[in-house]
């Protein structure tokens, strides 16, 4: 009777802690900050962080961009120009949209 009990007692403890599970993501952090996701809600999480970094970027990279385009069209030098309106179409594309 008593192996029964210790055997129950120790299943009982091993199945509470591991119960626990982390966090799906760091909710505290800010994107950019997070390094820790699990589960398919953290994957998700994950995901959205990385697309609004790349958007972020993109947005960066868009101004960046525009500024150029306004350098290239007070300089008169119709190449660059050119080759910044490729660089405009490519990163301020859903910007105007």
């Amino acid at each position: 009777m008593n192996k029964l009990l210790i055997v129950s007692a120790f299943t009982l403890t091993l199945a509470a802690c591991s119960a626990h599970r982390a966090p799906p993501y760091e909710k505290d952090k800010r994107p950019e900050d997070r390094d820790q996701y699990s589960g398919v809600e953290g994957m998700k999480q994950y995901q959205k962080d990385q697309n609004s970094l790349i958007k972020q970027a993109n947005q960066i990279k868009c101004q960046d961009t525009r500024m150029d385009f306004v350098d290239a069209e007070a300089a008169g030098d119709e190449s660059l120009v050119r080759q910044v309106k490729v660089r405009l179409q490519k990163y301020c594309i859903e910007e105007d949209k």
